[in-house]
């Protein structure tokens, strides 16, 4: 899982990625506000871990409007002091999808930033750049929406429904095709090579003789 986490106060900032990063997490931490929508951009992240204030000035709203228009399926938990009950509606009146006021302790930090990725990663399949949603058919590479084709769409999507599992180009044929008896087997060549090209190509591994396979 990877998370992004914004916090003004360095100490903090870092004695917190240490602790995440303990845990397994790849973990990217930022000070400054300009470098948040920066490390959006570049990455997809599955939660967001952000500080309310950043020296002073509430930056809740605005970036969790840029968080989930890059990524709807991002988890935005926002860390705040401010931490009365009217703090806590309006932070997730304006999209957080949690809320936990400072100082917290870090126990309860990962099983809430687990409890996000639960919510909204539960159909997700994620490969380096790739994310997938399988309930969506949702395709982003390095943050960017991947329009197929249906052919493209309809043979990706099978390969993921069992992954592991080496489908052959006449079983292909048979699951994409109505009429499967009118199909060259150099047609599902063709296929892959097109989805290699719109997405991470390592995706799918061709297993020489037998077929292609999505692990």
């Amino acid at each position: 899982m990877r998370i992004l986490i914004a916090d003004d106060e360095k100490t903090l900032l870092e004695l917190t990625k240490e602790s995440l990063e303990l845990e397994g997490f790849k973990v990217d931490a930022v000070d400054n506000r300009e470098d948040i929508e920066a490390y959006l951009d570049s990455y997809i992240y599955q939660v967001l871990v952000l500080d309310r204030n950043f020296y002073g000035i509430d930056i809740m709203n605005e970036v969790i409007k840029y968080a989930k228009a890059k990524n709807p399926n991002m988890g935005i938990l926002v860390i705040s002091a401010m931490s009365s009950v009217d703090d806590k509606v309006t932070g997730l009146l304006k999209g957080a999808d949690d809320y936990l006021e400072k100082p917290f302790d870090n126990k309860e930090l990962k099983a809430r930033i687990y409890a996000l990725n639960r919510r909204f990663y539960s159909d997700i399949y994620e490969f380096e750049d790739t994310h997938i949603n399988l309930s969506t058919k949702q395709i982003l590479c390095q943050n960017t929406p991947v329009n197929l084709t249906k052919n493209e769409s309809n043979l990706l999507f099978l390969l993921l429904s069992k992954r592991g599992y080496i489908f052959s180009k006449n079983e292909i044929i048979d699951n994409l095709y109505l009429h499967p008896e009118s199909v060259l087997p150099n047609s599902i060549d063709e296929l892959i090579s097109r989805i290699r090209k719109k997405i991470n190509p390592k995706i799918i591994r061709t297993i020489k003789t037998r077929g292609f396979v999505v692990d």
